[in-house]
């Protein structure tokens, strides 16, 4: 089914274009959200019409574009997630997560625009891909770091067992093995 884009959409392309989809992704997504209208000669017509306000939307679109790229440029983005000790994350880094980070920076980016490239389960530096208006990318360093309170607990209990195995180092034999004490016999040999 062919459709004509209202606005620019992520990987279907930019406002104005035809664009040819699924029929139940036009008729209950695109059509019902206002992001595309059918391809009808009536259409068509108006379209034509408004060929001059289109090609002005679309460089004021570009234009913001590439303002945001020049405050992404100089990003490195950091995330604070709960991890094991072995520093793999409860659950994953996902757009939402990187979208609030930029907005904690000052930059809006839409969720959309991220593209994580692989599933972030890990605690270490990623690089990130934003998609932006009319094929413009750009990358974006991402740092993810353990929340430090498991981290500080597993350490504490290291100092303890430390402590621990210092204080009862008496009660080791030459062989390395914890022997308990051993209590004095009241018993007498017998002869």
């Amino acid at each position: 089914m062919k459709v004509i884009l209202q606005q620019s959409y992520m990987n279907l392309g930019e406002i104005g274009e035809i664009v040819d989809v699924k029929p139940g992704y036009a008729c209950n997504y695109l059509i019902p959200q206002g992001i595309a209208k059918r391809s009808t000669a009536a259409n068509l017509r108006v379209l034509e019409d408004q060929a001059a306000k289109l090609a002005e939307q679309k460089a004021k679109d570009r234009s913001t574009a590439e303002t945001l790229i020049k405050q992404i440029e100089g990003l490195s983005l950091k995330i604070v997630k709960k991890v094991s000790e072995d520093g793999r994350l409860y659950g994953s880094v996902t757009t939402t997560e990187v979208e609030e980070a930029f907005a904690a920076q000052g930059v809006t980016i839409d969720r959309r625009q991220v593209v994580l490239g692989q599933q972030i389960k890990m605690v270490g530096e990623y690089s990130l891909l934003i998609k932006l208006f009319g094929g413009l990318k750009a990358n974006v360093p991402l740092v993810v770091e353990g929340d430090g309170k498991k981290r500080a607990a597993y350490e504490e209990e290291e100092q303890y067992e430390e402590e621990y195995a210092d204080s009862h180092s008496n009660d080791r034999s030459e062989d390395g093995d914890v022997h308990a004490p051993q209590a004095k016999s009241s018993e007498t040999p017998e002869a």
